[in-house]
């Protein structure tokens, strides 16, 4: 008898024993009797709505994918720009890319964090999946003379065999491939993504730091003793979504092609 596995789950979560706990029959009786459910309506009603959410959020991602991927020509031409402007780098473009395979379940671009309370994700930015498509394993040249970017992955890490699916910015086609390492995909992203953890974490822990030092300076001058240094606590400034990024450089191309030629003209 063959034994199939679900790419959609990793091999951890097969052997993984069940979390709940065996309730005798005279428990369940009094607490019937108290009119109690193991599980409310209360939290029935959060777990549907939490659905409700994440198949929205899951269509949100679908069109961020298909705009930066309809633009991913106008994005390669300003590569260097988008690294070296914060408010474009850090734009989470997690959804750009995917993955999985045998017993390792599906790649993870983005974490979600559960810090005193507070529930705050981090997913794989712009900047680093731009990085990553510079790799000879996430690009391939296209018939069109262009070159294509990695955009999803399959395989088994124990073969070492994958499938992937490349897109090409300039023709705007799709393209197999094979034969390549299944770890360099797996595995690189998963660093990638554990990198941009640790600048987030050191990024908070930086400015926090920055916060009491401010705090203290205030505190001294005898003018500031409530409240305490969260308040001088603040993040990167602006933030900058996928939409607004692509209209920007859009808005920049036309200007310096008006400008281009005005110039001609006046040359003429």
């Amino acid at each position: 008898m063959a034994i199939i596995f679900d790419d959609s789950r990793s091999i951890n979560d097969y052997l993984k024993k069940p979390d709940s706990h065996p309730e005798s029959f005279v428990s369940m009786c009094k607490r019937q009797a108290a009119g109690l459910k193991l599980i409310s309506d209360e939290m029935e009603k959060e777990r549907k709505e939490q659905e409700e959410l994440h198949e929205l959020q899951e269509k949100h991602f679908e069109r961020k994918k298909k705009l930066l991927f309809d633009n991913l020509d106008l994005i390669m031409r300003h590569r260097d720009e988008i690294l070296a402007t914060p408010r474009y780098a850090n734009i989470d473009a997690h959804y750009a890319i995917k993955g999985g395979g045998l017993y390792v379940g599906p790649l993870h671009t983005s974490r979600a964090f559960n810090v005193a309370g507070s529930i705050f994700r981090v997913g794989l930015r712009l900047a680093t999946l731009l990085r990553i498509w510079e790799t000879d394993q996430f690009k391939v040249e296209c018939k069109c003379g262009g070159t294509a970017v990695i955009r999803s992955f399959t395989g088994s890490p124990l073969s070492g065999s994958s499938r992937a699916t490349a897109y090409c910015p300039e023709c705007k086609q799709e393209i197999r491939v094979k034969n390549r390492s299944f770890g360099q995909y797996f595995w690189f992203l998963q660093t990638s993504l554990s990198e941009d953890v640790e600048t987030i974490a050191k990024s908070i822990i930086a400015k926090w730091t920055l916060a009491e030092a401010e705090y203290e300076k205030k505190v001294k001058k005898g003018n500031y003793k409530d409240p305490r240094p969260g308040a001088e606590f603040h993040g990167d400034g602006e933030y900058c979504d996928l939409e607004t990024m692509i209209n920007e450089l859009k808005m920049k191309e036309f200007d310096f092609s008006t400008t281009s030629q005005h110039k001609r003209q006046n040359l003429t």
